[in-house]
């Protein structure tokens, strides 16, 4: 597959960027900035990848905030 023929995310590697940043993002927040930057929005995100939803809804709101227990 041709990474230039597909759409941002639907390569590897910018699928495997992608989880990076969503994992290692502080807050809620940051995860919205990253959906906005990749033209995403929460329901698609939540659609495509329900795995790293669930990692983002663990998230505080803002960063510094503590997380709720799960």
């Amino acid at each position: 597959m041709n990474e230039q023929d597909s759409e941002s995310l639907d390569s590897f590697r910018e699928s495997s960027a992608f989880e990076l940043a969503i994992r290692t993002a502080w807050s809620k927040t940051e995860v919205l900035e990253l959906l906005h930057s990749y033209d995403l929005s929460e329901e698609a995100f939540t659609n495509r990848f329900p795995v790293l939803a669930k990692v983002a809804q663990g998230l505080p709101d803002v960063p510094g905030e503590v997380a709720p227990p799960v």
